[in-house]
């Protein structure tokens, strides 16, 4: 998704009662970022969301991607071994050392 999905989803608010009268229009508007905020009834439920399914894809995989990053910074003494290879890195790429995935994996 583009750095414009990485901003806050746009709420449309919905009553269930409009929801049900109005399904399919309104069903089409959960696209992109944008989501359907069902209001609960007065008596305390929970608000419940609509959402695209790509949307809803793209944050569990950037959720998980969150979470792996965390567990490595929290990893010291891994953290500490790719902060080492980093320094290297730009040395390697400009000496010929790094290759790419496709050269090292390419067909003969």
């Amino acid at each position: 998704m583009s750095k414009t999905a990485l901003a806050e989803p746009e709420k449309i608010a919905v009553k269930r009662s409009e929801l049900r009268q109005n399904q399919s229009r309104l069903l089409k508007k959960a696209k992109g970022r944008t989501i359907l905020v069902l209001r609960g009834p007065s008596g305390g439920e929970e608000d419940k969301y609509v959402l695209d399914k790509a949307y809803f894809e793209h944050l569990l995989k950037r959720n998980s991607a969150l979470s792996e990053t965390l567990d490595i910074t929290l990893d010291q003494k891994l953290f500490n071994k790719i902060l080492a290879v980093a320094d290297t890195l730009e040395k390697d790429l400009r000496s010929g050392k790094l290759h790419s995935f496709e050269e090292v994996f390419e067909e003969e």
